[in-house]
């Protein structure tokens, strides 16, 4: 083989190693998309500014923007008309927009360990939503109008203010795990008696001298109830204790 061939066969060796780590770096590069590009990750990017890339594809479905420092959605969220899963956990949000309620295909939101003191009404007009998770921030109440949340399965609020719960929470009728643990309640709503798919209930530090409701007892499908010295819990649940119902002593 002469040298002449073997140069050639080295640039075309050298030419195809370049080719492929560039290709390789694309790829790298394009990992913040899903596979069908209906999932964008951008969750620690050191963002300030809600990403106007999210508004690029009206087919999103999944937007992940953890853990940077954003300190609010825009108004136009609403666009996002396909998004089913909004994760804003780690930022700076001090408030979530009216128009996130327009977001009706959403099924999870989380927006925990942010700044956010109240939430709007129109949150409420999510009826798709099945986990709302809002541990970490400053919130002193829920919206009243919480129990048209129908398709509610998961509720995390721990970690807040809250010093009552609303009445229509017993209206979220799919509702079946609540945590609820390091709060300012007093009192249990009567109406989370009709929470009839209730499996799992996390007092733990959710206020001082917490009463729990006895018309909870009926409740066919609650296994596990989380308490400390502080809860007290009527005489009901202990005959429950002895059958199907856990009691965990924090």
């Amino acid at each position: 083989m002469t040298i002449s061939i073997l140069r050639s066969k080295l640039m075309q060796l050298l030419t195809a190693s370049v080719l492929l780590t560039f290709l390789g770096c694309a790829h790298v590069m394009d990992l913040k998309y899903s596979k069908d590009g209906n999932a964008l990750n951008l969750s620690r990017k050191g963002l300030t500014e809600f990403p106007e890339e999210a508004f690029l594809n009206k087919d999103l479905r999944v937007l992940r923007l953890y853990g940077n420092n954003i300190d609010s959605i825009p108004d136009r969220i609403s666009e996002l008309v396909n998004l089913e899963k909004l994760y804003m956990g780690r930022n700076n949000l001090k408030y979530l927009p009216a128009s996130i309620g327009e977001l009706k295909n959403l099924k999870i939101l989380q927006v925990q360990f942010n700044e956010i003191e109240s939430l709007p009404e129109e949150l409420c007009e999510m009826t798709s939503l099945e986990q709302l998770w809002l541990n970490q921030n400053d919130l002193r109440r829920l919206p009243e109008s919480f129990g048209n949340l129908k398709n509610l399965e998961v509720l995390q609020v721990k970690y807040n203010q809250l010093d009552s719960l609303p009445n229509s929470i017993g209206d979220c009728e799919n509702l079946k795990f609540i945590h609820l643990n390091r709060n300012n309640l007093v009192s249990l709503p009567k109406s989370m008696a009709k929470l009839s798919r209730l499996k799992e209930l996390y007092l733990a530090g959710a206020g001082p001298l917490l009463d729990v409701p006895e018309e909870m007892c009926n409740l066919r499908y609650f296994e596990l109830i989380q308490i400390d010295q502080n809860t007290a819990l009527p005489p009901c649940m202990y005959v429950l204790q002895a059958n199907r119902l856990q009691i965990i002593r924090n």
